[in-house]
């Protein structure tokens, strides 16, 4: 086995709430799922042993093999390989894994270094100690003039100029993190505090490198938060008693700086700042296994149950909404420990109840890193997409509250919405059902290749991307009503004599979330995060959208916005920070190996 077993007081613990919540569920009519035994997987797979099931981690590949063994437990047909780290092993039947490779972290090299000439005195600060270089940093060297620049913002659209009345061109800026306060109203700032938008802005302006100083001076780790996209100039973060001892020997106050942050020289002080940041890339896999239908014919078909196993491991992969100052474990109990521990009950269930059509139960990883387990068994296929009638998708399903059951895609096929009230009659969710199947989580990538999917949610909570997600926070029962609900609906549709049809669903602008947050325009794009492309490659556009009507397709790659060069998805984001809600920009995109150019007017953002 490839984890420890609970304690035995835990062990007593679960067997006793077992027993008494497998009563409820006998004398409730339960199909025979049962929420002790979801109570269970969530806490072996939300233990500390898995420290938050991080992508490419050892924690995720513990989880991934526990998966893998309840499988063959159960009695799942493996369909993919045995070999987890061999991303070019076939896919034989030998085991339940499809491994496919994940960046797993950004670490500072050797070649790193800050050094400062100020009124004659040298300067310098250690590595990891006083400074560390940013995941956007370049590679290389650069000396220069020190020039103060606030904030280090330059927005006419924000309303705020750092850049304004001086000269940095050749200089090295040094910036204080984050944005001013904002008193009234909404911060639009936001968008630019980022160490990438900072970057992009002190590069523009001519700047050779940047120097961003903590608001409040914490440790720096090892390994540096969040994926990098080369900005194209040496940055560092400086701890603030550093900085401290920086401005001081040029007779500046550093905590007058944070009171009026106003942007000038640093009176004879130059740096040099060279910086070496290495991307680290790893295996992981989707666990997979199947059970076959009874029916000789509609075996042939299939229909895929899905959850992502994966979480944000010690938060340093980037997506923590977690604001303490040292790393530690994300538990990921509803994110998705939940929905995954419903995909191990409804294989265990359906592996002694078999319906007509066969069932792939999909464990996916790399969904917090951007839906790259789902995106790429949508790539690469084991079973036909052909086959594949239908994916329903639980995604944090364990905190149901007053009956409150999220239920999007349901107008992905016109069998949904009236099975969905016909189910729900006896299951009494206070349903909140949404049409479109485009959305943050792994249904999203079957929805992009014309398959019907439901996405199934309990709703968010103030643990979400926090250590705080953790198990004693669950609602098993609630869980197992849901995943009850999702076996229904999978008898009903695996039975059915004829396949379910797709249809395509009139997208709603979905609400300001995720990395979009603090953008003000709409376009409408579904980026593809698993494809390692320069620019950034489209899963999709929604129906109706500004991308649907000025021409942009699925399988596109967006190369320019506006007067922006997109090399990754940051620069797409960022050129979106450029425009506000009416502005018509130029896109051009490589389609087919040709570059193609589309005009593209900008909506208003959803709040």
């Amino acid at each position: 086995m490839r984890f420890r077993r609970c304690s035995a007081l835990l062990v007593l613990v679960l067997l006793f709430a077992g027993l008494v919540a497998q009563a409820g569920d006998v004398r409730k009519g339960s199909t025979g799922i049962y929420s002790w035994r979801i109570w269970s997987h969530i806490y072996t797979l939300a233990s500390e042993e898995f420290e938050g099931r991080g992508s490419g981690s050892a924690g995720n590949e513990a989880a991934a093999h526990y998966i893998a063994e309840r499988f063959a437990e159960y009695g799942l047909k493996p369909i993919g390989t045995s070999r987890y780290h061999d991303l070019q092993a076939p896919m034989d039947g030998s085991g339940y894994f499809q491994p496919f490779r994940v960046y797993v972290g950004t670490e500072a090299g050797r070649a790193n270094r800050l050094e400062a000439q100020v009124k004659g005195k040298k300067l310098a600060f250690k590595l990891r100690e006083d400074f560390m270089p940013e995941p956007v940093a370049a590679t290389g060297t650069a000396s220069g003039e020190l020039v103060f620049v606030g904030y280090g913002i330059h927005s006419s659209l924000a309303g705020h100029e750092d850049y304004a009345g001086i000269d940095v061109k050749g200089k090295v800026v040094i910036a204080l993190e984050g944005t001013p306060p904002v008193t009234e109203g909404p911060n639009l700032l936001r968008a630019y505090q980022s160490a990438r938008a900072k970057a992009r802005t002190a590069k523009e302006q001519g700047a050779v490198a940047l120097v961003i100083v903590q608001k409040e001076d914490a440790p720096l780790s090892a390994m540096l938060a969040g994926r990098g996209a080369d900005s194209g100039i040496p940055v560092v973060t400086l701890r603030r008693q550093a900085a401290e001892r920086l401005f001081s020997a040029c007779g500046v106050s550093l905590s007058d700086l944070w009171q009026n942050p106003k942007s000038r020289p640093l009176e004879r002080a130059s740096a040099t700042v060279q910086t070496e940041v290495i991307q680290r890339y790893g295996a992981t896999a989707n666990i997979i296994g199947l059970v076959e239908g009874t029916d000789p014919q509609l075996k042939n078909e299939y229909i895929v149950i899905g959850a992502h196993m994966d979480h944000l491991g010690w938060g340093l992969q980037g997506g923590s909404m977690y604001t303490g100052k040292l790393p530690a474990i994300h538990y990921g109990a509803d994110d998705n420990a939940s929905g995954t521990a419903g995909v191990l009950e409804l294989a265990q269930y359906f592996a002694g109840n078999p319906p007509k059509r066969s069932l792939i139960f999909m464990a996916f990883s790399g969904e917090e890193l951007g839906l790259l387990g789902s995106a790429h068994y949508t790539s690469h296929p084991i079973i036909p997409l052909e086959k594949t009638v239908a994916m329903l998708n639980m995604d944090m399903i364990g905190r149901l509250r007053d009956d409150k059951l999220s239920i999007s895609g349901v107008d992905t096929s016109p069998v949904w919405r009236p099975l969905l009230e016909e189910l729900n009659r006896e299951a009494g969710f206070d349903l909140a059902l949404s049409g479109g199947g485009f959305g943050g989580s792994d249904h999203t990538p079957f929805f992009a290749k014309k398959i019907p999917v439901l996405f199934f949610f309990t709703g968010m909570h103030r643990e979400y991307h926090t250590p705080a997600d953790k198990p004693e926070t669950i609602n098993a029962p609630g869980a197992a009503r849901v995943a009850r609900l999702v076996a229904e609906i999978t008898e009903h549709i695996a039975n059915l004599s004829e396949r379910i049809a797709f249809s395509e669903p009139q997208q709603a602008q979905p609400r300001r979330q995720g990395p979009e947050r603090g953008i003000r325009v709409y376009v409408g794009t579904v980026p593809d995060y698993s494809e390692d492309v320069k620019g950034m490659r489209l899963t999709g556009v929604r129906e109706g959208s500004p991308a649907h009507k000025a021409g942009l397709r699925a399988g596109d790659v967006i190369i320019r916005f506006g007067e922006t060069k997109v090399e990754s998805i940051y620069d797409y984001m960022d050129a979106l920070n450029r425009y506000k809600p009416g502005d018509t920009v130029t896109v051009v995109v490589l389609r087919d190996g040709k570059e193609v150019e589309l005009r593209l007017t900008l909506e208003a953002r959803a709040e």
